[in-house]
């Protein structure tokens, strides 16, 4: 192919110039056509794809780090649980950082848009220090990249020119979400889990001493679900937060009060584990006294990472 019908320059050029290295990152801002790129050029050389856009991804639901092709779809991925890297830098680096080790052969790290501001340069230039690339693209409209090549070597810098076009509007970008995420969940299940079977990360739900939820009730207005007590925190997952928080620790003998609302938690987007090993990302559709269902596309779960997003089997996301 002498041309690619979306950028001013030729692919083929830019396979010879490519051809040789293992890791090859691409950054550009919003709308560059970074992932139009990257399909053209895996066309061409093969290997595999780490989508590293939360928000608009190609090869996984949004909301993960994934690693696969466009082909053959998702293999592995980490779970954020956030449509943006703002406020989830940490989670971002460490996602792609654990991918980048499951990937000996060649490979492509697609990028999100987010290129200004200071943030922005401290974590993108952050994420060129970790995955080492031995090439970077720059797709840049007008030079707006060039703080980027510093981190690297001349020899290891392509600069391209990004292709015209306007931004997509934010409808879009959400209606793209919503079809993605609608597809996902209509290939999963909805799966029952025992509070003993599953455990929430950053959270004591399911764990020590479970307090049987008549205990509780005089402590709460809203509905109970259940407690558990480790040492001296109480966990308590109820529809509202205690009327006497002083009481309920007087009545338990404990210091801390861990306090879920059932609201927060249902339709939360979630990251499901077995030990170590992703088995999917799901959506919490039910909470009761018993334990909790998920919508997910594994049952093999006894772990589960919660996200910052709501997102309903519908696809739409709840604010």
């Amino acid at each position: 192919m002498d041309k690619s019908p979306d950028f001013p320059f030729k692919i083929d050029n830019l396979v010879d110039k490519i051809g040789d290295c293992n890791r090859i990152m691409i950054l550009g801002g919003l709308d560059t056509g970074k992932t139009t790129l990257i399909r053209a050029l895996h066309e061409n050389i093969g290997g595999s794809i780490i989508d590293g856009d939360l928000g608009q991804p190609e090869i996984g639901p949004p909301g993960l780090i994934s690693l696969g092709t466009y082909r053959d779809g998702m293999k592995d991925a980490y779970f954020v649980g956030s449509f943006t890297p703002r406020g989830n830098l940490v989670q971002v680096i460490t996602g792609i950082g654990k991918l980048l080790t499951r990937c000996p052969e060649r490979l492509f790290i697609d990028t999100d848009g987010w290129i200004e501001g200071d943030a922005a340069r401290v974590y993108k230039g952050e994420l060129i220090s970790l995955v080492e690339p031995d090439c970077l693209l720059l797709l840049q409209r007008e030079g707006e990249l060039e703080k980027f090549s510093t981190y690297l070597s001349d020899g290891q810098i392509v600069r391209l020119k990004a292709q015209e076009r306007g931004k997509k509007p934010r409808g879009e970008r959400s209606a793209n979400r919503i079809r993605k995420f609608k597809y996902y969940f209509s290939r999963s299940r909805r799966i029952e889990k025992p509070w003993r079977e599953v455990k929430i990360a950053g959270t004591l739900i399911g764990g020590g001493e479970e307090i049987p939820r008549d205990t509780l009730k005089d402590f709460f207005k809203g509905r109970v679900l259940t407690g558990w007590k480790i040492e001296n925190t109480l966990s308590v997952l109820s529809g509202t937060s205690p009327a006497s928080p002083d009481k309920l620790k007087e009545k338990f003998n404990a210091t801390e009060i861990e306090h879920h609302g059932i609201e927060e938690l249902k339709y939360r987007l979630v990251g499901c584990y077995s030990g170590n090993k992703f088995s999917g990302e799901g959506t919490i559709t039910d909470l009761n006294p018993e334990g909790l269902e998920v919508l997910a596309p594994e049952e093999s779960f006894n772990l589960i990472k919660p996200g910052k997003e709501r997102v309903k089997p519908s696809g739409r996301s709840l604010k």
